[in-house]
């Protein structure tokens, strides 16, 4: 069948394009739940050529060799690898292909300088080869090529497994995550009074957080366990109890809004423990982006997040905000609050978290 979609065979293509479109369908839905999108697709059936051009050229310039069966391979021996097949013997291309072919679009299209593969770790050694392939053709950026590998997701029953049955559809996760939110939120009652729609869009923001803080904040090579309830707990290393220190200041910025503040021009400098810390703490928030970024690890920020929040939870409940005891105070800390809030959205923001404004 392969060999007939090459073919260009109209039955083939058909089915295929018709199978392709359930993916992608089912693919954009559960984007838009993640809030995920793209600037850019490159798809392995337009990438194939290019691939086989590039063996064409390997060939040439002995990068490739050709067995008597038609089969085109690398010797990797060399690099630690063993040998690699880049074409069938039939002349259908297969993964590292097309890779290949798509990596060298990628420079054609955008002259980048280093490329980030995200993929599992169970393709480790696939991208070795890729990598190595890449530095014999000599390309400009292949030695800024990095694979971003990370560790399986597990659940709290085991390992999922496919031929078995218990691999657990993104969608359904989601859909467990809101409704633990959902279930979380009616315990506490503080949004039953908004309309339908803005309780189900804060709902969303708060299971979305769980889900995906849950994974982020776990190091990207790490295997973890996923579990949706414990995904929720407000009191725990979660993406709501971020989220919760978020809400209360927004809460107390509503109320400092109402109150007319006039300090005379007081200063305020006998900074408390808690507020020391805040400070520190929203001082090194660059260091961990750049750190983050440099080691393409967003654990790094997520971490970062929850210890933010935890410290102003402690403040909040341990210093007096609005009703301090000279209007001094309570502007320092009503700003100290809001840079806070600031950095905590900023924080969320970079791992593609939304904020809401109650819950």
């Amino acid at each position: 069948m392969l060999l007939d979609w090459e073919n260009n065979d109209l039955e083939t293509r058909q089915l295929w394009q018709t199978m392709n479109q359930w993916v992608y369908d089912g693919f954009g839905d559960t984007y838009q739940k993640l809030g995920v999108s793209f600037d850019s697709l490159y798809y392995e059936s337009e990438t194939y050529l290019l691939g086989k051009k590039a063996v064409e050229d390997g060939l040439k310039k002995g990068i490739f060799y050709q067995e008597g069966d038609g089969s085109v391979w690398v010797n990797l021996e060399d690099a630690g690898m063993d040998r690699k097949i880049v074409l069938r013997s039939d002349g259908t291309s297969v993964y590292i292909t097309q890779d290949i072919g798509t990596a060298q679009k990628r420079y054609a299209d955008f002259g980048i300088d280093k490329m980030i593969y995200t993929v599992a770790d169970e393709q480790d050694y696939h991208f070795k080869v890729l990598f190595e392939i890449l530095k014999r053709f000599k390309e400009p950026y292949a030695d800024g090529l990095y694979h971003l590998s990370y560790g399986m997701v597990d659940l709290p029953t085991g390992k999922m497994k496919s031929r078995e049955g218990t691999v657990v559809d993104a969608d359904d996760l989601i859909a467990e995550v809101i409704n633990e939110a959902k279930e979380m939120s009616a315990e506490r009652g503080e949004i039953t009074a908004l309309p339908i729609a803005e309780q189900q869009d804060i709902l969303s923001k708060i299971g979305m957080a769980a889900l995906k803080f849950f994974i982020i904040k776990v190091q990207p090579q790490k295997r973890m366990i996923f579990d949706p309830k414990e995904s929720v707990d407000m009191q725990g290393q979660t993406g709501p109890y971020i989220q919760n220190a978020f809400v209360r200041i927004q809460s107390v910025k509503r109320k400092a809004a109402q109150l007319k503040l006039d300090n005379n021009g007081t200063s305020y400098d006998q900074l408390e423990e808690q507020e020391k810390t805040l400070i520190k703490n929203l001082m090194s928030f660059p260091d961990v982006v750049n750190d983050a970024g440099v080691q393409y690890d967003p654990s790094t920020i997520a971490n970062y997040a929850y210890n933010l929040a935890k410290d102003f939870h402690r403040f909040y409940h341990d210093v007096r905000i609005l009703n301090a005891e000279t209007e001094a105070a309570i502007a320092f800390r009503c700003e100290l609050s809001d840079q806070v809030g600031k950095v905590l959205f900023s924080a969320f923001d970079l791992l593609g978290i939304e904020m809401p404004d109650r819950m």
